[in-house]
């Protein structure tokens, strides 16, 4: 009995050790993915130009989209693709990424948001991830180093937290994802989609357990946005309901474009060629502060292929 039981026992550690060997053989060769690394900048740089706040950018009369364009100083190069956010494999914004690859040939990219585990032999980048799904899957394709420009989380909610209460910024992390992915379609489980949110995204120091049930964000919405439509039926696409949370979106916005800037001027100082991809309206927001620091006042904006932008 006992050596039948050593057999089996040592059956199933070899097999655990061959899943073991095999996971980490499809993730050394780009078949399964884990979320890029965060970039992380030496120091946050002190800009020239302020990048565009979210209340100048309404007030504005609107750009292209997609909004790309090209940059160049005697240190490095960057390419900007200011995407309008699709997760559509067939929108020709997703060929236009390919194209500016090949054009290019960036020796380091860097991406909005964090993505996630994916089983490239079974899901599609585009449509799990979006156009940073496709970078992404250029550069593993291609062995170029990729990371997220997003600064880290907890960095983040630290700077939330000297302005918002905990409460409120909680609330603000929980639907983020939520009101973000609507534009791509309402969940049919609403509420589960939320309870995992509340879950993963407010899982950091100062907000942890300050939302824990879904009947939190119905109460809190009810009794601050009651002119809103449910937040079931929310998207961040045109902006947030006004009050704290338009307030908290504009803020975290002003991160997250401080710290991109910062990453893509590192890297350029180091010589690289930087693909940067990202929503629309950031690369609109950021593009004066950074031709103010590479010294371009030209508009990139004039050709439609080439290294001189969209």
């Amino acid at each position: 009995m006992k050596l039948k039981f050593f057999r089996i026992a040592k059956i199933a550690g070899m097999v655990l050790l061959l899943l073991i060997a095999t996971f980490l053989v499809l993730m050394g060769t780009g078949v399964i993915w884990r979320s890029p690394a965060y970039y992380h900048v030496g120091e946050i740089k002190e800009l020239e130009k302020p990048v565009m706040s979210m209340e100048k950018y309404r007030e504005s009369a609107g750009h292209k989209r997609p909004y790309n364009y090209y940059l160049k100083n005697e240190q490095g190069e960057v390419y900007i693709l200011g995407i309008d956010h699709t997760k559509d494999p067939n929108n020709p914004q997703i060929d236009t990424i390919s194209r500016i690859w090949d054009e290019f040939q960036p020796d380091v990219v860097l991406v909005e948001g964090r993505l996630g585990f994916l089983f490239s032999w079974l899901q599609d980048p585009v449509k799990n991830y979006g156009e940073s799904g496709k970078a992404v899957y250029l550069a593993k394709k291609d062995d170029v180093e990729v990371y997220t420009w997003e600064p880290q989380k907890q960095d983040e909610v630290k700077l939330m937290l000297k302005n918002f209460s905990p409460e409120k910024v909680a609330l603000f992390y929980s639907l983020r994802p939520y009101l973000s992915n609507f534009r791509f379609g309402k969940p049919d489980n609403t509420d589960e989609v939320m309870e995992s949110y509340i879950k993963s995204r407010t899982d950091e120091n100062g907000i942890r357990g300050k939302i824990k049930f879904v009947a939190q964000i119905d109460s809190m919405w009810a009794a601050d946005f009651p002119a809103e439509k449910d937040w079931r039926e929310s998207s961040d696409q045109y902006g947030w309901p006004k009050g704290y949370l338009s307030e908290m979106a504009s803020f975290s916005n002003e991160i997250r474009n401080l710290h991109q800037c910062s990453a893509i001027l590192e890297l350029v100082e180091k010589g690289k060629k930087v693909m940067v991809v990202m929503g629309s309206s950031h690369a609109f927001r950021i593009e004066e502060a950074l031709r103010s620091e590479f010294k371009q006042s030209q508009p990139a904006i004039t050709k439609t292929s080439g290294l001189t932008g969209e």
